[in-house]
């Protein structure tokens, strides 16, 4: 039995990029249009059609204006460091444009290196961004560079790229204590009932209101380097055993799960 090839020429929606792809849907329209006839003339009522048809959606008209978009290959930081903070959009972010402009961006570290040469001292500024989108993905970014707002732009591009998601409990604190250590570092997080808040120190602070945590307690000891307790915070989130594992571990129904460590809550979804 001889097996066939795939048709290349026609456009897969998985594999192809149909939004990049400005000719085939300028082809799309011209082919509806011959197929229609003269019974819509106008060409919005035409592209209405072939974008529902084709489940095709267009970006918002001030998108590009608020958020510019970078050519492909190279991008040149001289003119990304004037654009909205360095905040723009491409395709390497690996993160769609619908969800860029929900991002909220925390710059918590910004200082001045100093490299040693035998020819000298070479300047230079080092910055470090927390981003997260406020539903429990986040990740963060160091970058450096000989300006402060160059490595801001380096640092915010990174953190964009390195986003992980998160588990939360009820969307709101963690699922259990955790104790983690990082180099120096050692700290502690403990699950709060709702309405507690976030009594942790102000860098801690700020990376869970990235990810969408508002009820938490934490205390550090040891190092209190901003840049150590970023790492320390993203490693100990890592380390969460959520309902999925327990029931796995255990051999037990996820529902059983929750009635015996979550106090009787009833789950989102139950696992068979």
């Amino acid at each position: 039995m001889t097996k066939s090839f795939p048709d290349f020429s026609k456009l897969d929606p998985v594999y192809d990029d149909v939004s990049e792809n400005t000719s085939i849907i300028e082809l799309w329209k011209k082919q509806k249009a011959q197929q229609l006839g003269s019974t819509i003339s106008s060409a919005s009522n035409i592209e209405a059609i072939v974008n529902k048809e084709r489940n095709i959606t267009p970006a918002p008209d001030n998108f590009f204006r608020k958020y510019p978009r970078a050519d492909q290959g190279k991008m040149n930081l001289e003119e990304v460091a004037n654009a909205d903070d360095g905040m723009f959009w491409s395709e390497d972010l690996l993160i769609p444009f619908e969800q860029f402009g929900k991002l909220s961006k925390k710059t918590l570290v910004v200082k001045r290196t100093t490299q040693m040469t035998s020819k000298g001292k070479i300047p230079s500024m080092y910055a470090m961004v927390v981003v997260g989108n406020g539903m429990g993905s986040a990740g963060f970014g160091e970058g450096k560079s000989f300006e402060a707002s160059k490595a801001v732009v380096l640092a915010t591009r990174q953190a964009i790229k390195s986003m992980q998601h998160f588990p939360r409990y009820d969307d709101r604190t963690i699922y259990h204590d955790i104790e983690h250590k990082f180099k120096a570092t050692k700290l502690l997080l403990w699950a709060r009932r709702p309405g507690f808040g976030c009594r942790v120190s102000p860098v801690v602070h700020e990376i869970c209101e990235c990810i969408g945590i508002q009820d938490l307690a934490g205390k550090i000891h040891g190092s209190r380097n901003p840049m150590n307790v970023i790492k320390t915070v993203f490693g100990a989130l890592q380390t969460q055993r959520v309902p999925d594992d327990l029931a796995r571990a255990r051999g037990l129904r996820l529902l059983d799960v929750y009635h015996t460590y979550y106090g009787d809550i009833k789950p989102t979804y139950v696992r068979k």
